[in-house]
């Protein structure tokens, strides 16, 4: 089970690749929050523009909350937290 202080990461459900990875930051019962930290600069693409870095470092190094029973999130815990 996903528990706060757990690095985790988002795979890209075809490609088996990570997308971006975090701490999850809240546990509760049915969710958890994840903060992003780092993503997948090249498949976010931004390599192709200097726009693209801006909104992805604004938009996707967000806080998410992912409902424990979305089977489709693809979040797998990469270290539990002690």
């Amino acid at each position: 089970m996903i528990e706060i202080g757990d690095y985790v990461a988002q795979l890209h459900p075809n490609q088996k690749f990570f997308l971006k990875k975090g701490i999850v930051v809240e546990s509760l019962r049915e969710s958890y929050t994840v903060h992003w930290l780092t993503y997948n600069r090249k498949w976010w693409m931004d390599d192709l523009n200097g726009e693209f870095k801006d909104l992805n470092e604004r938009y996707i190094l967000s806080k998410m909350s992912y409902h424990r029973q979305n089977d489709h999130a693809d979040i797998i815990i990469l270290n539990k937290a002690v």
